[in-house]
C-alpha cells in the first residue's frame, strides 16, 4: 500500500472511530449527525440502574452492549498491537453475559471502553502497515460501534417510556 493510500486509511479509521465511539464532528459526519454523542459519550450519562435494566422482556441491557463493543475493541486493540492470537480464542458469548452492574462497576467499564477506544484511534491514525484483517477489522469496529449506538439509542427510548 503507497504511503498516501495508508495515511487515508489511518486518517478516514480515525475519523469514524472517533465518530461512533466518542463524539461526531461539529463540521462533518459521516454516520451520525454532526456534533452528536458516539457510544461512550452516551453512556457517560447513564445510571448503572438504567444501564442494567432491560428494556423488554429477555432482552439484553444496555451494560450487556457496552461489554460486548469493549469486548471487540479490546481484541482489535490487541491484534494491532501485534498480538497474533488476539481473535483466535475470541468468545463471544462471554461479552453478552454481563447484565448488572454497581455503580463502581459502571464506571470502571466506561473508563475501559473509553481508554480502549482512543488506544484504536491511536494506533490506527499511525499505522502505515495495513493488511487485509486489521483494515477490516477496523472499519468494521466502526460500524460494529454505530449499530450498538442505535440499539442503545432505541433501548434508551424504550426505558423512557416504560416509566
Amino acid at each position: 500500500m503507497s504511503a498516501d493510500l495508508a495515511t487515508l486509511v489511518s486518517n478516514s479509521l480515525r475519523t469514524l472511530l472517533s465518530e461512533t465511539m466518542l463524539r461526531a464532528d461539529k463540521q462533518a459526519a459521516y454516520i451520525i449527525n454532526q456534533g452528536e454523542p458516539g457510544l461512550v459519550d452516551t453512556l457517560k450519562f447513564l445510571s448503572a440502574k438504567k444501564a442494567s435494566t432491560s428494556p423488554r422482556a429477555g432482552g439484553k441491557p444496555i451494560v450487556s452492549h457496552a461489554n460486548h463493543v469493549l469486548y471487540g475493541l479490546d481484541i482489535v486493540n490487541r491484534a494491532m498491537r501485534g498480538d497474533q492470537t488476539a481473535f483466535a480464542h475470541a468468545d463471544w458469548n462471554v461479552a453478552w453475559k454481563l447484565v448488572q452492574v454497581s455503580d463502581s462497576e459502571w464506571a470502571e467499564l466506561i473508563d475501559k471502553l473509553e481508554r480502549t477506544a482512543n488506544d484504536v484511534i491511536d494506533i490506527v491514525t499511525t499505522n502505515q502497515q495495513w493488511d487485509e484483517i486489521s483494515f477490516t477489522g477496523c472499519f468494521a469496529s466502526a460500524g460494529h460501534a454505530a449499530y450498538h449506538l442505535g440499539a442503545i439509542r432505541q433501548m434508551l427510548r424504550d426505558l423512557e417510556r416504560a416509566e
